[in-house]
């Protein structure tokens, strides 16, 4: 796989005349298997949380979302979670329209401590041996973490509409369960543990989701546009945020699709249990509402899944492709919004099209 570049291209601020679709999506997860099975879970607000043999400085276990493999670390675990979402997205696809599949592969940044360099590459080569068709070999890895959703969906539709490929695959796949990583998060107190409320679980997850341009009235669930932007502020406290980036991305996003917040029924958020990302959130899309409107009702996966960094926005999407198919769905319209610890922040605002809303699990 070749290193994808540094994506900020103009179209991404821009509107387009088609928009993408989800043809079809898998993931792996602490309370699943497949996408269909930790759809229900999701939907269920269950989780799998336990107890593990990484510990605080007071003997305390650390609590970790993970699935049941002691067997495998690492590369070879990654690229096993990795295989098991993309075949899962691939087995319900139908026929490919492409004889080798476009991938871009998102991964976390490289800053994050616990990161090898040589990681996602690793993982990408391993997993392609198990995939269930062979990948592009100019396949491409963007190490943005969880806000690297946009960027990726951006280059994503680059690919498509330069006639690069007919579908693209995005995978998204991490894990906090890495002693380093774990080490860090506990010293800077930010993990749930006991004398800590303020913190997340760790996690480790792959989804995969495979995208093609459609037409606006195509049926299926539409990703109608995506922006970015940066802030300023840090988790840390050392720069007080004032959800500036993250409202430039929801104004990009919301452009692009020719929404606004009053057309939204749902906001599905990356927020992990850390009050500084819940109250940038609130904060920002009191910047976006409009006058005299209301702000859409918030929603979760870490909850269910725990900390699943680069994994969860391709998760989001994979969670909502099954669940934006049920009569119980969130709702028709709804943003997805993401944050990355060093300032990078996403937003993309996805539709469902459908003609039939008693689909089931």
């Amino acid at each position: 796989m070749s290193m994808a570049k540094s994506l900020n291209s103009p179209f991404m601020q821009d509107a387009t005349d088609k928009t993408l679709r989800v043809v079809s999506a898998g993931l792996c997860c602490a309370v699943g298997y497949t996408a269909q099975a930790a759809s229900c879970a999701l939907r269920a607000g269950m989780d799998h949380f336990q107890e593990s043999e990484f510990i605080t400085s007071n003997g305390e276990p650390v609590r970790v979302a993970r699935l049941p493999d002691t067997e495998s670390w690492g590369s070879e675990r990654l690229a096993q979670w990795m295989a098991h979402a993309v075949n899962d997205c691939l087995n319900h696809a139908g026929p490919l329209q492409d004889p080798q599949l476009m991938a871009v592969l998102l991964t976390a940044e490289t800053s994050r401590p616990g990161v090898e360099q040589r990681h996602a590459y690793e993982a990408a080569a391993m997993g392609n041996r198990l995939f269930s068709v062979p990948l592009n070999p100019k396949s491409e890895v963007l190490r943005a973490d969880r806000a690297g959703l946009a960027q990726v969906l951006g280059r994503a539709h680059e690919l498509l509409t330069q006639g690069a490929c007919k579908q693209v695959l995005v995978l998204g796949a991490d894990s906090y369960l890495q002693a380093e990583t774990i080490n860090h998060y506990l010293q800077d107190e930010r993990l749930l543990v006991p004398g800590n409320r303020d913190g997340f679980i760790p996690g480790e997850a792959a989804a995969a989701v495979l995208l093609e341009l459609a037409e606006p009235d195509a049926p299926g669930l539409h990703i109608l546009g995506w922006g970015q932007g940066d802030e300023p502020g840090r988790p840390d406290g050392s720069v007080p945020t004032r959800a500036t980036g993250l409202s430039t991305a929801l104004r990009n996003a919301f452009e692009q699709a020719g929404v606004d917040c009053n057309d939204l029924a749902f906001r599905l958020s990356d927020q992990n249990g850390e009050g500084f990302f819940a109250g940038e959130a609130a904060n920002a899309f009191t910047r976006v509402a409009v006058d005299g409107g209301t702000t859409p009702m918030v929603h979760t996966t870490a909850d269910c899944v725990g900390e699943v960094g680069a994994a969860t926005g391709p998760l989001m999407l994979a969670w909502l492709y099954h669940l934006l198919k049920q009569p119980d769905r969130l709702g028709d319209c709804g943003v997805i919004h993401l944050a990355n610890d060093e300032g990078l922040r996403s937003a993309v605002v996805v539709q469902v099209n459908s003609t039939d809303n008693t689909t089931t699990n």
